[in-house]
């Protein structure tokens, strides 16, 4: 979702790629939305009439992830009281998407690489060998290169599934995507997705969203649950978190490198005392509180800058709008 030149290189990428089976790495920052690329690769392949399985190679212990990996026979360990496909098997024919590939360790390295090398499986346990034809999709928010340097992953293996590299940019790479991306997440909700007004769309903007894509996602579902389906997405909506990033990152900096000390910390107050009063509505004790002021000596601040209130907004009557 989006309209930055980064997603759209991202689309390219997945057409120019449709009508091949080629390894692909993903590689970008956690919560980008690297699960999402894999996914439309395979959508948009020769292979997408058969199955996509995904693991995290970082949520499983080392013996459960070659065993979910590979299978294994009946009686191969304590607890193995039947035969288990491994994932390979399971996607043969589609396609296999290793989230966290760098997490897997060097034993396991081995054994995938001689998967890929030879298209065969041995379950754990057993004898002989199984044919597979796997589609092979890593993720990794890790520097791969690095881990080969010193030792910790494989060099064969990571040329191995390392034929088309396609690195996901972070959030704060592509702002203009994030309004894009709120609608979607609305719509996703089986929500109508509010009018976002310019000064809302600012202050998501101006966030660096460091948890991602998944903190969007996140931010939009809180909105859901406290507001429904809002007709307009104001900036009292948002978490408090965005709001006060927002507000440090508008105050003038040239103002305070320019004019005297005192003038610049006159200048920082009254812009707080600003962007707090508006972001409370005007509630004079909660902005004080969290201004960590007592009522009276917020009052007195105001009436020394002059900080007059502008009209206020009644959420819920934009709510019914």
């Amino acid at each position: 979702m989006g309209s930055s030149a980064a997603t759209q290189c991202l689309r390219d990428l997945v057409l120019t790629l449709a009508d091949s089976s080629v390894s692909v790495l993903i590689t970008g920052d956690s919560g980008v939305g690297k699960e999402v690329l894999a996914r439309n690769l395979h959508r948009f392949s020769p292979r997408a009439h058969a199955a996509f399985v995904s693991v995290n190679c970082a949520a499983l212990a080392p013996g459960i992830l070659e065993s979910e990996l590979f299978g294994h026979d009946r009686g191969a360990f304590t607890g193995a009281v039947r035969a288990h496909a491994g994932l390979f098997e399971q996607a043969s024919g589609g396609t296999l998407f290793l989230d966290e590939i760098g997490e897997i360790p060097p034993y396991i390295q081995a054994k995938l690489l001689r998967v890929l090398q030879e298209g065969e499986v041995r379950r754990m346990g057993e004898g002989g060998v199984r044919r597979v034809d796997v589609r092979l999709i890593s993720a990794t928010n890790a520097d791969l290169a690095h881990m080969v340097g010193d030792g910790s992953f494989r060099k064969d293996l990571f040329y191995r599934i390392n034929v088309v590299e396609a690195r996901v940019p972070s959030l704060r790479e592509r702002r203009e995507d994030v309004v894009d991306l709120v609608a979607h997440f609305f719509e996703r909700r089986g929500l109508d997705c509010p009018d976002v007004p310019t000064d809302t769309g600012r202050v998501l903007s101006s966030y660096p969203w460091p948890g991602n894509v998944r903190e969007l996602e996140n931010e939009v579902e809180r909105i859901a649950a406290l507001h429904g389906a809002p007709v307009r997405l104001l900036p009292e909506m948002l978490s408090e978190r965005i709001l006060c990033t927002a507000a440090a990152a508008t105050l003038d900096v040239a103002v305070l490198h320019e004019a005297p000390l005192a003038s610049a910390v006159g200048h920082l107050e009254e812009s707080l005392l600003k962007k707090t009063l508006a972001q409370t509505n005007w509630n004079k004790s909660h902005a004080a509180r969290r201004l960590g002021l007592s009522r009276q000596g917020l009052l007195k601040k105001i009436k020394r800058y002059g900080i007059a209130r502008e009209a206020a907004v009644d959420v819920e009557k934009e709510n019914r709008a």
